[in-house]
């Protein structure tokens, strides 16, 4: 099992006092003077609603509809937590009725709340399909909140969600859970706030090895794989749906922070369409206090007018010490009247971006000098740029530089470069005091070994690329 101590967190994940064990009897309901030895915690006999034992050895055999539904109602309504109990998936199911979550948060039509499931899920690689929730009610997948749980290996299909908040195929909230090789496809999700293709919210929850595809539809804090995240890890993702939403917008997660432990994201790639008013991002829309390495975007990106938005073809805002390591961007930025875009990052505020190349176009307009071939705006006395290339296409205009639109008087770039047959006539940074400006490069010459030397330094983490880049140089993982 994956734990985590849990306190509490903007989220509000953790369960108050008292419901840590949610198989005890609740003790205010229960008459005085009754002998301890008759508090015990509820056990029952699941032999006559399962195959199985609920052990690592044999586990409870999940091989119908009725045997999930089971699962939904003695999590929902009979308030077990299935701690310590173990579940497989044994056969392909379809759903053919509106499905009820595994596990609440909020309260349902019974006034019942807080009943997460704690136990062990894993899929076994079977297909469940026909998955359809049709309310306003939030947190809301095949399960709807988990505390402490491992689900792994799960395949869902032709998913069908038109609710609330906190919504995500596989959960809706999740809190110190270990999700992995999870996958989903032909997805429909159209929900509010906090809305993923796989997973709503996550807190203090390793996420690995999960990709899917279909469409995602939300309000604020939309992702192709996880609406928000916090703390934690994702690593070995891969997003494939089309993801919109109004804010915070991202191809692979709207919001990562980290609050309590350094959160990281490894090897995160979107290959959907993003589109969004503001902040909107080709893998994260808002990485705060987080690392973020091995990362990359393939598919289009693009924000609507609202001069308040940041727009990036990996990250729309790096902020709050963040640190971005071997990230790129390969498809177009749009801005409509943006507050600031750039190829790879919006805006990095206090942060460090080290190793990370675009060859997409950035186009469209923003408001002021703040349009980037790799950065829109650079802000901070922390904030570091280095070793890092733009090829891609920008305006011919005085608001785009060819490598960074806005820098202040205080950020260290270095080895910034760009192929100086983009955005001809424009500055490499648009608008700059007491920097050193970026180098531009002929073509030749940035696909050329000693570039890539000068891009590696002492290390190796570079190479040339193939065609399928243009010949530039790529990461030595890349292909």
């Amino acid at each position: 099992m994956f734990f985590y101590a849990c306190g509490g967190d903007s989220m509000h994940i953790t369960p108050p006092p008292g419901d840590d064990n949610p198989q005890d009897q609740p003790k205010d309901s229960i008459p005085p003077n009754i002998p301890d030895s008759l508090l015990s915690p509820i056990t029952r006999d699941f032999s006559k609603v399962w195959n199985g034992e609920g052990t690592a050895e044999n586990p409870y055999q999940i091989a119908s509809e009725e045997d999930l539904t089971n699962l939904s109602f003695y999590v929902d309504d009979s308030s077990m937590s299935f701690r310590d109990k173990f579940f497989k998936q044994t056969a392909d199911i379809v759903l053919k009725k509106a499905w009820k979550p595994i596990g609440l948060w909020g309260k349902n039509l019974e006034g019942l709340s807080k009943r997460p499931f704690s136990g062990s899920f894993d899929g076994g690689s079977k297909t469940i399909t026909g998955l359809s929730i049709s309310d306003t009610a939030s947190y809301s997948g095949l399960f709807g909140y988990t505390l402490g749980a491992h689900i792994s290996n799960v395949v869902l299909k032709n998913v069908n969600m038109s609710v609330g908040a906190y919504a995500g195929s596989v959960a809706g909230k999740v809190d110190s859970t270990t999700i992995e090789n999870c996958t989903f496809e032909n997805v429909e999700i159209s929900g509010a706030d906090r809305v993923g293709g796989l997973v709503g919210a996550a807190a203090h929850t390793k996420i690995v090895g999960v990709s899917g595809a279909g469409t995602v539809q939300g309000s604020s804090i939309v992702g192709g794989l996880v609406g928000f995240a916090q703390d934690g890890s994702i690593t070995d993702a891969s997003n494939n749906s089309s993801v919109t939403g109004t804010s915070t917008v991202g191809g692979v997660v709207g919001s990562f922070a980290s609050v309590s432990s350094e959160g990281v994201i490894s090897s995160a790639f979107n290959h959907g369409a993003v589109v969004g008013s503001k902040d909107v991002g080709g893998v994260i829309a808002s990485l705060s206090g987080s690392k973020l390495e091995k990362s990359g975007n393939y598919g289009t990106v693009t924000a609507d007018d609202n001069k308040m938005s940041n727009v990036g073809g990996v990250v729309a805002v790096a902020s709050n010490k963040s640190v971005l390591n071997e990230i790129f961007n390969v498809a177009t930025v749009t801005a409509k009247k943006a507050m600031a875009a750039g190829g790879v990052v919006g805006s990095l505020k206090y942060s460090t971006a080290t190793n990370m190349f675009n060859i997409g176009e950035v186009a469209g307009s923003v408001y002021g000098k703040t349009m980037g071939g790799i950065v829109g705006i650079v802000d901070g006395s922390d904030s570091k740029l280095s070793s890092s290339y733009n090829a891609g296409k920008i305006p011919n205009e005085n608001y785009s530089g060819a490598v960074i639109g806005r820098v202040s008087a205080t950020e260290d770039i270095k080895d910034a470069f760009f192929d100086k047959t983009v955005g001809a006539g424009c500055l490499e940074i648009a608008d700059h005091m007491l920097v050193n400006v970026p180098s531009g490069l002929s073509t030749e010459d940035m696909k050329a070994a000693t570039f890539i030397a000068t891009l590696n330094g002492s290390g190796n983490v570079w190479k040339a690329g193939s065609a399928t880049f243009g010949g530039y140089p790529v990461f030595a993982w890349l292909e």
